[in-house]
């Protein structure tokens, strides 16, 4: 009878063993299923690469500078490089233009580019004798980059943020000439409809820009 307890109580030992062990089996399998599910899922590899990826510090932009004359103004997708004179208020208070089709000219009675507020530079685009120097203003691309160099040395840099078209009998003068809290560049002139009885643009181009970064060559 002993012999036969015995017997008996080795083989349930055998059976719970063999049981752990497939348990233990079968849990090792289940978890390098989901091991694999989860690595081969697209979206946490891209969660993954996110998270080793390092974060991109953007360089900080100067809260302004001092009133400096611009000398020269420098568009490179176009190919211009210009000088910049400058620019009053007519007898009926309407802004002055150049006086030829070549150069430009910044309005004197606003900020200097790189100061607070909206610098504006006006230039012609065309006369009876051909195109004028901002005969393409008008197509230029978000994002282009224009510089200014002032008499200081220094010389501004700007991003073109929008080019919009305004009807000249409603154009806005405190959006494009009035105060902002940022350092904004606009470039005017002429454009859409030219009208051969007054010989004028029925509107005019501007490119609105901000202020991204300054060098100096001193």
């Amino acid at each position: 009878m002993a012999r036969a307890t015995s017997r008996r109580n080795r083989g349930r030992r055998w059976e719970l063993r063999w049981w752990a062990l497939s348990a233990a089996t079968l849990l090792f399998a289940l978890g390098l299923i989901v091991s694999l599910s989860i690595s081969s899922d697209p979206a946490r590899r891209v969660l993954r690469s996110a998270a080793t990826q390092p974060t991109r510090v953007t360089p900080p932009v100067p809260i302004g500078l001092a009133r400096s004359l611009p000398v020269e103004l420098v568009i490179p997708s176009l190919n211009i490089t210009t000088s910049v004179g400058q620019l009053g208020l007519q007898a009926n208070h309407e802004v002055q233009v150049p006086t030829n089709t070549h150069t430009v000219g910044w309005y004197r009675l606003g900020p200097t580019p790189g100061q607070v507020g909206s610098s504006v530079i006006l230039g012609h685009v065309d006369s009876y004798l051909g195109p004028g120097i901002f005969f393409d203003l008008k197509n230029l691309a978000i994002g282009a980059l224009l510089e200014v160099r002032l008499s200081d040395g220094v010389t501004t840099q700007f991003r073109v943020t929008s080019v919009v078209q305004y009807a000249k009998t409603s154009f806005p003068d405190g959006v494009v000439y009035g105060s902002s809290g940022t350092r904004d560049l606009n470039l005017v002139t002429c454009g859409g409809t030219f009208d051969h009885q007054t010989g004028h643009y029925e509107s005019n181009i501007v490119v609105f820009s901000r202020l991204v970064g300054t060098l100096s060559t001193f």
